[in-house]
Parts: C-alpha cells; sequence; structure tokens
C-alpha cells in the first residue's frame, strides 16, 4: 500500500446476486481485480481471511448475526479493523490474489502508479465498515437482486452440493431461511449508502440494459473505457431470460 496506489472498489452483495457477473465485466472494462482468483472471480486467501474471523466470533456466512452484533460495538469495530490491517500489512498479495512471479509482480506495479484496483467476495458487505477504516475512500459497488431469485439460487446450490455428497450447511435448504440471509446482505449493503462513493447496481436493470448501464459503473469506478471493451464486456452479461449462476 505504497506509491500512488489508490482506493480500491468493493464489489459488494449477496451471494447468489449477480456479483460475479458484474465483477467479469468491470475486469473487462479495466479493473484490477487480482490474478490467482477462483471460477467466481475471488481470492481463496481472502475468502479465508473473512471467515476466520466470523468463526472467531461464532458466525459464519451463512449465519452472519454474531459477526454484525459483534461489529455493533466499538470494540468490535475497533479489532475487526486491526485484524484486517495487520494482515493486509503482512501478506497484501496473497490475500487480494496476487502470485510471485513476474506477472504477479508487475500487476503489483501497476497499483504503484495509479491502476484502478479492487477485489469481489460477498463477505466484503458485512466487513466493508472495517475495510472502510483502511480505504476509506474505497468506491462500493453494491449489486442487488431480486430476492426470491437469489435465495432460490442459494438454496439451489446448497441442495445440488449435498447431492453429491457434501456436508449439509444448517439453514440452507429452507427457501424461507435464504431469503432472510439475502435481506440481511442487503441492509447490511444499504448501510453503506451514506457513503459519496457508494453506487447501488439492480442486477435486473443491468441484463436488460448492458451497455448503458456498464458505461456508469465504469465511469463511477473512474476506469478509461474504451469502445471495444464495452461491447465486450456488455457481451458478458447473460440476458435475465438466462438463470444466473452468479455468486
Amino acid at each position: 500500500m505504497k506509491g500512488r496506489q489508490r482506493p480500491p472498489v468493493l464489489i459488494v452483495g449477496a451471494h447468489r446476486s449477480g456479483t460475479t457477473a458484474t465483477a467479469r465485466a468491470l475486469e473487462l472494462l479495466g479493473l484490477q481485480i487480482g490474478q490467482h482468483l477462483d471460477s467466481h472471480r475471488e481470492s481463496r486467501p481472502l475468502q479465508k481471511l473473512h471467515e476466520d474471523y466470523l468463526q472467531r466470533v461464532g458466525a459464519a456466512w451463512y449465519n452472519p448475526q454474531p459477526f454484525l452484533r459483534w461489529m455493533g460495538t466499538a470494540e468490535g469495530k475497533q479489532d475487526c479493523s486491526s485484524y484486517l490491517r495487520t494482515n493486509v500489512r503482512r501478506d497484501f498479495a496473497r490475500i487480494f490474489g496476487y502470485r510471485r512471479n513476474p506477472k504477479g509482480l508487475w500487476l503489483q506495479m501497476r497499483l504503484n502508479f495509479g491502476a484502478r484496483w479492487g477485489w469481489k467476495e460477498p463477505r466484503t458487505t458485512l466487513f466493508a465498515p472495517a475495510w472502510l477504516e483502511i480505504f476509506p475512500e474505497a468506491r462500493i459497488v453494491h449489486v442487488v437482486r431480486d430476492t426470491h431469485a437469489a435465495a432460490s439460487s442459494i438454496r439451489e446450490r446448497e441442495l445440488n452440493f449435498q447431492a453429491v455428497g457434501d456436508p449439509p450447511t444448517p439453514s440452507l435448504a429452507d427457501l424461507d431461511y435464504c431469503a432472510q440471509l439475502v435481506q440481511t446482505y442487503l441492509t447490511a449493503g444499504e448501510r453503506l449508502a451514506a457513503s459519496p462513493n457508494y453506487q447501488r447496481l439492480q442486477f435486473e436493470e443491468l441484463q436488460l440494459n448492458p451497455p448503458a448501464i456498464l458505461e456508469q459503473l465504469g465511469n463511477f469506478c473512474e476506469l478509461r473505457v474504451a469502445t471495444r471493451d464495452l461491447a465486450n464486456a456488455a457481451a458478458s452479461i447473460r440476458p435475465a431470460r438466462v438463470r444466473s449462476t452468479s455468486s
């Protein structure tokens, strides 16, 4: 976090709400979101960083209430911010998905020369108040999807996991619980709206008009949106009639 590194773009939103598709599109527009990422454009070490802290306070991504209660205290927010800051200072590259190879070093060097960067990981929605203590000028893209659609997708994914022998995740086979979970993430994201650097993105609107919405989003993220990149990014968005598999 040296040189002329710019504040990150935090892509937040509930699981299965279109954050993956949004992150891929922004990446095509020039947002640097890491190098060593999973199929959902997430850094596994960042996932683990978040989940380890959730477990520390008796929570999990699918049971965030104990964490949110802890974060509602001054002690909790300070402790969480300190935890994130210490880990980022110690292992920035690994946490945000950069390899220790020539390309990874080059990508990190770009950050020091002002490249726009950020990350996507749904738990960031919960951790955003702590991340904003570290990056107070971060830009927030809050992706919102129809609650029933997102909840149904969470439940369907859970049932598919169980069908291939994975152990069940508590309560995720219950559609009502999944809807409550999506609403919890939605509320957490909306609490960030007071920031001047907050942008809410309704995913269904993006599906209806990808070029216009992505151009607006690119401008919000301060990306230099080239016509060809915009066309490629827009083409990456599945229309609403095709069931989304974004997380």
